[in-house]
């Protein structure tokens, strides 16, 4: 989303109208809002924690316009708007926000929420949760490099904190039979 906001060419290879919600965090200067595109209303909203502006909203009907059309979807009367929501007060949230915002559109939800410093914190441990529930099984890779494990390849050591493994040489090849403890611990 943040590639066609900036107006680069999208490799998306989506059919637009073979969905109901098509969503997409914004990242531009380093604040993250959130784009919704509903095709089958030829409409969009824009959600920025922080409050949106006219010339963001604009922007997201010139951007949400031009993606439809380059897609094959010609829509002359396409709306772009905003939905109440709540307001981030710190400087740090926005990510925080953008995904809160995203997940109770798709749920069909308020996207009015608490946003207190401990809910925020909330937030970010579920976030951090789901995203570690529901990561690929990184338990044959080094965690280094990323490499897979090989079967000819032995020369592994395990961190005696998190209990990941690395490729000993990717760790400057600390001694087996000593305590380990990777640089992320």
């Amino acid at each position: 989303m943040t590639a066609m906001w900036q107006k680069r060419t999208q490799r998306l290879k989506i059919k637009p109208l073979e969905y109901d919600i098509i969503l997409g965090i914004v990242n531009e200067h380093h604040h993250w809002t959130l784009v919704v595109i509903y095709p089958q209303e030829k409409k969009s909203l824009y959600l920025d924690s922080l409050g949106e502006s006219k010339e963001a909203i604009k922007k997201c009907l010139n951007t949400t316009r031009a993606f439809m059309r380059k897609k094959g979807c010609n829509f002359s009367r396409w709306t772009c708007g905003t939905v109440q929501h709540t307001q981030q007060s710190d400087s740090t949230s926005c990510g925080v926000f953008a995904l809160k915002f995203a997940e109770c559109l798709l749920q069909k939800e308020d996207t009015s929420f608490p946003a207190t410093k401990e809910a925020i914190n909330r937030h970010r441990l579920e976030i951090a949760v789901t995203l570690l529930l529901e990561t690929d099984d990184l338990t044959d890779r080094c965690h280094f490099c990323g490499e897979q494990e090989h079967e000819s390849d032995v020369n592994w050591i395990q961190c005696d904190v998190c209990l990941r493994w690395f490729h000993q040489m990717c760790v400057q090849g600390p001694p087996a039979e000593e305590d380990f403890v990777c640089l992320a611990c």
